[in-house]
């Protein structure tokens, strides 16, 4: 009976399992296996060979359109064709001009502060020229004259030079306007210039009158007034702008 080889010289005992570098292989194809899932996840279609539609998107509708089955919201008097309308006042303006000494010249708020003259009747109408409301001024003489002043619409200084602009309409298409610009100081005029103008169609018109003032510490009127006018009589202001020169 042969003898037994030695210990040394017998056959190493096998390993079961992974070098180091084959464990390294099989976690980078793991790796590259997932990754491919979660993209097949991320790209998966329908079945038709394209991606699913994707919710539907907001698109702002250019100015004046109207997307369908949507309200239009439409100024005073204008109507999408179909569409429900939503009437919407006209945007006030968000200041005075730069500089106008006078803070409601364009009656978007109230008639505050205007007080009517020889009898005249002062309302706030809409369609103005500076935003949603002008005032109108109608005679209640009946001999065609219709005015509103503005006493204290702003404190003057000595020496100065001031401009105040009108905007006025007569809706008849005809008649004349005064403006004037008073200096008061102590209660009673002190001085004063008037500029009159003869009113020609219906449309708006930007009207000014200038004055100087004399006085310390005097103070400022405004005074509007239309004669002989055209139509129902009625004399339409807005937009009065107080600067000084």
């Amino acid at each position: 009976m042969a003898d037994s080889a030695p210990k040394h010289l017998a056959e190493p005992p096998r390993r079961f399992g992974l070098s180091p570098l084959q464990q390294l292989f099989l976690v980078a194809m793991l790796g590259l296996a997932t990754l491919s899932a979660v993209l097949a996840l991320l790209t998966r279609d329908d079945g038709g060979g394209s991606r699913p539609a994707a919710g539907p998107a907001t698109t702002p509708a250019a100015p004046g359109t109207t997307a369908p089955g949507a309200t239009a919201t439409t100024g005073p008097g204008t109507t999408a064709p179909g569409a429900t309308s939503t009437t919407v006042p006209a945007a006030r303006p968000i200041r005075p001009t730069p500089g106008n000494l006078l803070a409601d010249g364009d009656f978007e708020r109230d008639l505050a502060g205007w007080a009517p003259l020889a009898g005249a009747e002062v309302e706030r109408v809409q369609g103005g020229t500076s935003g949603r409301w002008a005032a109108a001024l109608s005679g209640g003489g009946g001999d065609g004259r219709a005015g509103m002043a503005r006493r204290a619409a702003a404190p003057a200084r000595a020496g100065t030079t001031y401009e105040a602009t009108f905007w006025i309409r007569a809706p008849g298409g005809g008649g004349q306007v005064v403006l004037a610009l008073r200096e008061l100081a102590g209660g009673r005029e002190v001085s004063a210039d008037q500029a009159g103008y003869t009113l020609d169609g219906a449309g708006w018109q930007q009207l000014a009158v200038e004055h100087h003032t004399r006085a310390p510490g005097s103070s400022l009127l405004l005074e509007v007034v239309g004669r002989d006018l055209a139509g129902d009589g009625r004399l339409l202001v807005d937009g009065i702008d107080l600067q000084t020169e």
